[in-house]
């Protein structure tokens, strides 16, 4: 791709995330982009149908980052490094992470359990001869909750970091509850 068509979007896509911090709550138009990051609204369409898009292609773009880190782990069932690789993944990049999980308008988290959920599933079925259902129901479960709890962290105080947080995650996932309770 011509370098000035990577400028180009790089700046659709900074004044767009910009726009995210300082518009939490309202829409975002190609125009407050445009405006944002000094192109014409034309230049804009030239690479992307509307704001949704841009929205996914920083959405898709993490998501493939995860399924790398997640992958890298690949063919070792070790949860608590997977726990610490998806905090060093989240803090690498905190800012962005927040404003996706935290954005009413952003479907980052569902894709993110989505692909979390086919991980487990995998994992789980390597480690034992489980029933299938059973598998199933437990990935979609662990995920939904992993990434709803990092969701409520980014929205709470954050008396934890979020090692600390990941850690505790872990330790419910695999010991569970009444395990992680009495500690």
């Amino acid at each position: 791709m011509d370098r000035r068509v990577l400028k180009t979007k790089k700046a659709i896509r900074a004044a767009f995330l910009t726009l995210m911090i300082e518009k939490r709550d309202e829409k975002i138009t190609v125009k407050d982009i445009a405006d944002k990051a000094d192109v014409d609204r034309k230049t804009i369409y030239n690479y992307y149908r509307g704001v949704e898009e841009i929205l996914g292609e920083i959405e898709n773009e993490l998501i493939a980052h995860f399924e790398s880190a997640m992958n890298s782990l690949a063919g070792e069932y070790d949860p608590k490094a997977y726990f610490l690789m998806l905090a060093q993944l989240i803090e690498n990049d905190m800012e962005l992470y927040e404003l996706l999980m935290r954005s009413g308008h952003s479907s980052f988290v569902t894709k993110a359990v989505i692909v979390l959920n086919e991980w487990l599933h995998k994992a789980l079925n390597k480690t034992r001869n489980l029933d299938t259902e059973k598998v199933a129901t437990a990935a979609e479960y662990i995920a939904a909750g992993i990434f709803f709890s990092y969701s409520q962290w980014f929205a709470s105080s954050r008396t934890k970091t979020l090692k600390e947080f990941s850690i505790e995650l872990y330790e419910l996932v695999i010991h569970g509850l009444p395990t992680y309770l009495l500690k």
